[in-house]
């Protein structure tokens, strides 16, 4: 039956993935909608046995090991206020709103505050797959929902070992010395945890880790990561909490470790297996018959979700500061109902907390935030876009917008023949420097409030907004420009860019920064002098360190090179 259900699970996923693939879609979406096709098709003959609930279990337990490699306790200081602080904020106000609004529905307090718990938490392995695929891991927004979804993991913990007492508090003998004594312990147990975690993370297990790294085997590395992995989540598990969330307190753990990038290659085969059948296997969770029947209500559950996480966390990112296209593209990121939601509602089933109608509640809109939450990221930018510009025609929607976007700005000096820098990242600020050093006169404009700030204080001409638009660039003085350089890697907004550029200035030049082959002859239609792909750069400097190694001689060297640049650039047509 074990291996029955394997093989249907990755045919299934095998299936589903080709068929989205050539969709243009996501994969992850083949996988989900993979496994309800199938799970309503063989419900009918056979259903399946405990083994997928197995598999599905080892799946996200793998899952969210490697998402717990990639997380570092120090990173926290570096992401700062919009991270630990705004996730916080986000998932308190979800909680509350989702308890407000669920109650008006006539779902009783402990449910409502359940399904709270429950939906504030996102997806960090569809978010972060979906980022990759675009190339956006790096950019603000995208930093800004890594952060974000991590803290939101680690809230787990405290949700799943407090929600069993709550439900003892209100459905108990009601408050008295007993039950109090009995929420303190847990309080405690949960704030115990995590300076479990803080403590061996950085003393012990890193350590036992290292030493295993220290033969230089792989198997070992392997099987000593994986065994970690397995006994935190079997110790979890023995007390009462989620055999998954320790696996992930297992990544944590060792992500402190000099090793974790070693475990993390090691393991990264294993992960794509399992999490695929994780995928597949939420698909065989969703009941397509209970979601025919309670169709509507189901849809605006759904809808209530994702409006309300996406509300909250716009407005947050406001808040402190950011621009509203950060904002946008942030709220677009977590609108989704995470990993966690599954393991959570399996929790409460098993232990009594819930009613299987919301369990099934939780699936059906957990689910259909996963499908929705897809487009919602692959196509923010337009959307935020489009958004602005009907918004833009209401006064109002308008004067909100020049009052987020535009008030930090400071007037600049009159410049001409100079350069203008879009975006100050790892790239733009090298290009600054040599800039700076060779004193040619330039300006910045990037919608980092914090950097923007930053480079004030260092007496740099930076201009806080959005290149994407017009009135943004002719506050830099585009149209007295010699030189514009696209340093940002962001090909949904290129096109709008230059455009805006050369209605400003026909006569300048335009240097742009691409990741994608494929969108060399656009940008060169569109009049872009000269494009850099990083990876190319990258590899034709590693080509002259190889052959230089090699002891060639320096004019063959660079006969070498010239051929390769132009081989590539009679690849992509030029």
């Amino acid at each position: 039956m074990f291996i029955r259900d394997l093989i249907i699970i990755l045919l299934t996923a095998f299936i589903g993935g080709v068929i989205f693939k050539k969709l243009k879609m996501p994969i992850l979406l083949g996988y989900l909608v993979g496994g309800i096709f199938i799970s309503s098709f063989f419900t009918k003959f056979n259903s399946f046995g405990s083994a997928v609930g197995n598999i599905a279990e080892i799946g996200v337990a793998m899952l969210l090991f490697t998402l717990g490699l990639e997380f570092s306790l120090s990173k926290l200081k570096s992401l700062g206020e919009v991270i630990i602080f705004g996730s916080l904020v986000q998932v308190f106000f979800c909680i509350l709103l989702f308890i407000l609004i669920f109650t008006l529905f006539g779902i009783d307090f402990y449910s409502a505050l359940f399904l709270g718990c429950v939906f504030s938490l996102s997806s960090t392995a569809l978010v972060l797959k979906t980022l990759s695929d675009k190339g956006e891991l790096e950019t603000l927004h995208g930093e800004m929902a890594q952060g974000w979804l991590f803290m939101q993991d680690v809230y787990t913990l405290p949700i799943i070992i407090l929600l069993p007492t709550i439900a003892y508090l209100i459905r108990g003998p009601g408050i008295g010395i007993a039950p109090i004594l009995t929420f303190a312990k847990s309080l405690f147990f949960a704030l115990l945890s995590f300076f479990f975690v803080i403590t061996v993370g950085k003393n012990i297990v890193p350590k036992i880790i290292e030493k295993i790294a220290d033969f230089k085997s792989r198997e070992l590395l392997l099987i000593g990561a994986v065994s970690i992995c397995l006994l935190f989540a079997y110790v979890f598990q023995h007390f009462g909490l989620s055999f998954a969330l320790g696996a992930f307190i297992a990544g944590i753990i060792l992500s402190t470790s000099s090793a974790n990038h070693g475990i993390f290659a090691e393991v990264r085969p294993l992960r794509d297996l399992f999490s695929t059948v994780f995928f597949v296997s939420l698909g065989f969770m969703v009941n397509p018959s209970y979601f025919i029947s309670h169709a509507a209500i189901l849809l605006l559950f759904s809808l209530i979700v994702i409006s309300v996480k996406l509300l909250v966390s716009i407005i947050l990112v406001l808040l402190l500061g950011y621009h509203s296209k950060t904002a946008f593209l942030v709220g677009f990121s977590l609108v989704s109902v995470g990993e966690f939601a599954f393991i959570l509602a399996i929790i409460g089933l098993s232990s009594n907390l819930i009613t299987n109608d919301i369990y099934m509640t939780i699936l059906s809109v957990s689910f259909i935030s996963l499908i929705v939450s897809v487009p919602f990221i692959s196509l923010g930018e337009r959307i935020y876009y489009r958004l602005k510009h009907a918004i833009s025609f209401i006064p109002l929607g308008r004067k909100i917008f020049t009052t987020l976007d535009r008030s930090k700005n400071e007037e600049v000096e009159d410049l001409s023949n100079h350069v203008v820098v879009l975006g100050h990242g790892r790239v733009g600020k090298y290009i600054c420097h040599a800039l700076s050093i060779s004193q040619i006169p330039f300006i910045v404009i990037d919608y980092n409030h914090k950097l923007v700030r930053s480079l004030r204080r260092q007496g740099i001409s930076v201009i806080y907004g959005d290149p994407a638009e017009i009135d943004v660039l002719n506050f830099a003085q585009v149209k007295n420009a010699k030189v514009v350089i696209l340093a940002y890697a962001d090909r949904h907004t290129q096109e709008t860019v230059i455009a805006n550029i050369l209605t400003l200035n026909a006569n300048v030049k335009l240097i742009v920064r691409t990741h994608f082959e494929e969108d060399w002859k656009l940008l060169k239609s569109l009049g872009v002098n000269t494009i850099v792909q990083p990876e190319f750069e990258a590899a034709i400097s590693m080509t002259e360190e190889l052959l230089h190694m090699l002891n060639l001689q320096e004019k063959e060297i660079e006969g070498k090179v010239r051929n390769l640049q132009r081989e590539y650039r009679s690849h992509n047509g030029f």
